[in-house]
């Protein structure tokens, strides 16, 4: 029988967890098999279309031979059609609970190599052609930055990665959290599908799989800096609030941080990618299955962070020490690590001592479990 779930999986993790099963589906791998016999398709037609011109361009344009039409056709056309083969390989291996990369980056290569330019072609087939072909390896993309293992995926990486795909969510799928189906970093899951870590809201969700290198890795987290950003701008504007982010990494005491340098600190709109670049740090973690619940869905307010769904008047998101506590429940502050408390409702935030960062906020815990001991 299916134990009790407490743990319910807050704003942000269930957008993770809805790009992850999309783009682990076979809805999208077939998708990409449809883009590349559209590619390949568009291919074949220009090549018909020029591939008389070899004898002409070499005798009278003094055309090398990687310029032709035939050059392209027998070293560059082949990447698409293995590419293709690939893909179907992809999506008869999913019988198997077998996941991997898509392929791309190797066609990519061979593209690069053999196809850098287009002389055969016209300006407007030779544009055509590229873009189409960079629109196919960025979908594909999305798959294999998802399977390769270790996966490195941090929550600014997800919210980049909604903010270029929420349209294809004008609502999100319901998930249930799994407690009785758990696995811990470095294993391979007990079953294929999207998992999250135990006790960590700021931890990014993972797709692991039973069929073969499809183990969770470390989970990736805020580290100190991370949750000083976080508590200076909020959850709302971790990767958002630009300006609140640029004057973080510009004061004094943070001028020494390693992985930020001036030019990143010169500009506003790199702030964000400055502060991810620094802010996370990878750690091994346990694991809950996240179920998709299938044909069940929720609205959602387009946000990343669907801040919208917490009701600001009784659960407001962060509060300052001092202040008292909208509703009964656990909280925590990323200004201890350890930190999450049982507060009653009229009790009082305190403050922590030793807080150099200036007020303590307290944040509603997204899991209202007891924290485990241990």
């Amino acid at each position: 029988m299916m134990q009790t779930v407490n743990q319910e999986l807050n704003p942000w993790h269930r957008r993770q967890a809805a790009l992850l099963y999309h783009f682990a589906s076979m809805p999208y791998l077939k998708g990409l098999l449809e883009q590349i016999n559209q590619l390949i398709g568009f291919t074949d037609e220009i090549l018909e279309d020029r591939g008389g011109l070899d004898a002409a361009g070499r005798s009278l344009a003094n055309w090398q031979p990687a310029d032709t039409a035939g050059h392209f056709s027998t070293h560059a056309f082949p990447a698409l059609v293995d590419f293709k083969e690939k893909v179907i390989r992809a999506i008869a291996a999913r019988s198997y609970e077998r996941y991997s990369e898509a392929g791309e980056r190797q066609c990519s290569r061979m593209l690069q190599e053999y196809a850098y330019q287009m002389i055969w072609a016209t300006g407007e087939q030779e544009a055509s052609f590229q873009s189409r072909a960079e629109a196919v390896f960025k979908y594909a993309g999305n798959i294999s930055r998802m399977m390769r293992r270790p996966t490195t995926w941090n929550d600014f990486v997800f919210s980049l990665l909604w903010e270029k795909n929420r349209q294809d969510f004008p609502r999100i799928p319901c998930f249930r959290v799994r407690t009785d189906i758990e696995c811990v970093s470095g294993q391979t899951p007990p079953r294929t599908g999207v998992y999250v870590p135990q006790d960590d809201p700021m931890g990014a969700l993972q797709f692991g799989w039973t069929g073969g290198y499809g183990e969770l890795g470390d989970t990736y987290t805020l580290n100190d800096f991370g949750k000083i950003a976080l508590e200076r701008v909020g959850r709302a504007g971790l990767w958002s609030d630009e300006s609140g982010l640029h004057a973080l990494i510009n004061e004094p005491q943070h001028r020494h941080l390693p992985k930020i340098d001036d030019s990143d600190r010169a500009r506003v709109d790199f702030a964000p990618a400055a502060v991810a670049m620094q802010g996370f740090e990878g750690r091994p973690c346990k694991w809950y299955f996240v179920e998709l619940l299938d044909g069940e869905y929720e609205d959602h307010d387009g946000s990343y962070t669907g801040l919208s769904s917490f009701p600001s008047s009784t659960r407001p998101h962060r509060v300052a020490g001092g202040e008292l506590v909208p509703q009964s429940g656990w909280w925590y502050t990323p200004a201890k690590m350890g930190s999450t408390r049982y507060f009653k409702k009229d009790d009082r935030f305190p403050h922590l001592d030793g807080n150099e960062f200036g007020t303590t906020f307290w944040i509603w815990s997204p899991d209202q479990s007891a924290p485990k001991l241990g």
